[in-house]
């Protein structure tokens, strides 16, 4: 088995026990920010995910959203998971999370599966294959100009990003066509590989656990930026990103990010 066609069938194993632990959930918080939502079900799906890999490739190290997986040597290949990218919607039933796995080799990602298993809809990439939705190419829509641009913008719960925040959202009801939130990083890239949004704004991010996601974007034809316009790597490290349709279309909107405003 490849593992492209792993990642697949790991994400839809895993989107049967997400759907019926759905049912009954234990909700707390990482930490002291009781905002940062964390379930049962995270912890549980996690297991599983980090199990089947280890299983499947011994030699293979992981790193998880949930925390550090297990002591595999440093080698070429290291899954990046996030076993529900949406936890908050998760908790309060509205269907729109997803169960994030991707693999890189050498610090690139190859193999990307985004799913959500309420909707059953499953992006996917692999190196040199592109883009998928259930199995179907996809492609961002090449936009570049911000007034036909659909975008989503997420600020974050840090205080000091709060009146950066306010600028761009201002400057973004002015310039762009729509602008939307729906509350899970790894779907609003997936969204922007499919056509369905253009920009994507995130004051804070960690790229490590939804590595997946900025693969299938890339593998569409999109952009995945720091706000200084560097192509992002994948960390731990929180970091502002944005995603565009196009290089072009990022050029365009650089005056509507107000970086100068940043902490």
């Amino acid at each position: 088995m490849t593992h492209y066609d792993f990642a697949i069938e790991l994400v839809r194993k895993a989107g049967e026990q997400l759907k019926a632990a759905a049912q009954h959930i234990v909700v707390s918080h990482k930490g002291e920010e009781v905002r940062d939502v964390v379930t049962d079900t995270d912890l549980t799906i996690n297991a599983f995910l980090i199990d089947e890999i280890h299983r499947a490739f011994p030699e293979h190290s992981i790193s998880s959203e949930e925390g550090a997986t297990g002591d595999a040597q440093p080698g070429p290949y290291a899954w990046m998971l996030d076993p529900i990218d949406g936890s908050a919607n998760f908790a309060r039933g509205i269907p729109h999370f997803a169960i994030c796995v991707g693999l890189l080799k050498d610090g690139v990602p190859v193999v990307g599966a985004v799913y959500n298993p309420i909707t059953n809809e499953l992006f996917s990439f692999e190196e040199g294959r592109g883009a998928f939705l259930n199995g179907t190419p996809i492609q961002a829509s090449g936009i570049t100009e911000p007034a036909k641009a659909q975008g989503i913008l997420i600020v974050g719960h840090q205080a000091p990003l709060w009146d950066w925040g306010a600028a761009v959202y201002r400057s973004f009801l002015e310039h762009l066509k729509k602008l939307k939130a729906f509350g899970s990083s790894s779907l609003d890239l997936c969204f922007l590989a499919a056509g369905r949004a253009d920009i994507v704004v995130y004051g804070t991010l960690t790229t490590q656990d939804i590595a997946s996601a900025i693969g299938i974007v890339r593998a569409a034809g999109g952009e995945v930026y720091t706000i200084d316009g560097v192509p992002v790597e994948f960390t731990s490290t929180r970091q502002t990103v944005v995603a565009t349709s196009s290089k072009e279309l990022f050029e365009r909107s650089r005056p509507l990010l107000h970086a100068d405003m940043l902490p």
